[in-house]
């Protein structure tokens, strides 16, 4: 057994301990209740009747969902009513009402420097028999960072939220903070009527991305300690080279876009490991891993690469030099002590240690990718183990 690997594993464990999501019940005003909508009136979602919901479910459209950036209406993958913001009002508030500081504490670690904005999107009414199979909500633009679902106290039975990500199911209910990345399917409605109201959270950017501190915050102390260990190891490539880390969460990603844009938009444990290795002295980026499938070499690009006409040989798979363009640098799988992984490895390519898992861009039609979800990583470059300097850190 590798003497890294308890370390790693401890690492990988941390990355992944925090569930992807958060909810739960929030105390609102009355008068935030109510309802306004154009071809019925209003009414209190606090205390409404029967009657009322079913005229407010009578009174929206059919609701269709996204694909390929068009709204699609198909009963057997979505069943539920929705009104467009143009068409209803509320005095519901998430700030007045603090719930936009839930948001920031629960998915973003409290970090007070990190401004967002929460964008009302759209109502739903799901009533009896509504569902929404599994789906991933397609991303507005490269800053939004998840989905916000308050769900207003109205009678009803069944309709949970499953969100699935990476093998791991959470059942949750009530109010619902929701990162887009997670698969996410609505179980069907037994009886009354859910009404949700669901916003769109986006960063709004900094002019730098990620600051530079003393410290970590006080939960990332045992990371901290846990990658100090690891880097301060001299046998940990000794001759240099690159560490990677599959982040937790996905990111919207676009044909010909730079990923380093995406160091401001990292979140939760992600944005927890680039605070550390800051913290910790560490050069970082964030980059595309594109593995060339057990041959010889892989890639790690700074770019989306378009791959759309890519040619598979039945002998040799796919021919990546032919693709990767300038800003692609070739690496090989090694170890973390360093050895090589790969039989052909000839000493050209800078070797690439992995800690957690990487996952690696698909080579699918990305002429057609405008803020989709995909798979990026944390790479952090280490000179050779002699001239290897890492921050001690002493206050948490």
């Amino acid at each position: 057994m590798s003497p890294f690997s308890d370390v790693a594993s401890s690492i990988e464990a941390f990355l992944l301990s925090r569930p992807p999501y958060c909810s739960g019940t929030l105390a609102v005003p009355p008068e935030q209740l109510m309802l306004f909508y154009r071809t019925g009136g209003n009414l209190d979602l606090s205390n409404s009747t029967p009657e009322e919901l079913v005229r407010l479910f009578d009174a929206c459209d059919p609701a269709t969902f996204g694909v390929n950036k068009e709204d699609v209406y198909d009963e057997s993958y979505r069943r539920a009513r929705k009104l467009d913001i143009k068409n209803f009002g509320t005095p519901f508030d998430v700030y007045s009402t603090g719930l936009s500081d839930v948001v920031r504490n629960a998915l973003l670690d409290g970090d007070e420097k990190r401004r967002i904005k929460v964008e009302m999107y759209k109502l739903n009414v799901y009533g009896k028999d509504s569902f929404f199979k599994t789906h991933k909500d397609t991303p507005r633009s490269e800053t939004m960072f998840g989905s916000l679902v308050v769900v207003f106290p109205t009678p009803h039975e069944g309709g949970e939220f499953v969100l699935r990500q990476d093998g791991h199911e959470w059942v949750v209910d009530f109010a619902k903070m929701i990162p887009d990345s997670a698969q996410q399917p609505f179980r069907i409605i037994m009886a009354g009527y859910r009404v949700t109201l669901t916003y769109n959270l986006y960063f709004i950017p900094d002019e730098q991305a990620i600051p530079v501190i003393s410290s970590p915050a006080p939960y990332e102390k045992h990371l901290a300690e846990l990658l100090h260990t690891l880097l301060t190891n001299p046998a940990l490539l000794p001759e240099g080279g690159y560490l990677g880390f599959g982040l937790r969460h996905q990111y919207p990603i676009e044909y010909g876009m730079n990923v380093q844009r995406l160091r401001k938009c990292l979140k939760g444990n992600d944005a927890a490991l680039a605070n550390v290795l800051s913290a910790l002295g560490v050069t970082w980026d964030v980059r595309v891993f594109y593995d060339n499938e057990g041959r010889y070499p892989d890639y790690l690009s700074g770019d989306i690469i378009d791959m759309s006409g890519i040619e598979v040989n039945e002998d040799y798979g796919f021919e990546f030099s032919d693709y990767m363009g300038r800003g692609a640098e070739e690496v090989t799988h090694a170890s973390l002590d360093g050895e090589a992984m790969n039989d052909r490895d000839n000493g050209s390519a800078r070797k690439l240690a992995k800690v957690t898992e990487m996952k690696s861009m698909t080579c699918s039609d990305s002429r057609r990718w405008q803020h989709l979800y995909g798979d990026v990583c944390i790479v952090a470059d280490l000179p050779p183990s002699e001239n290897r300097t890492v921050t001690k850190i002493v206050a948490y």
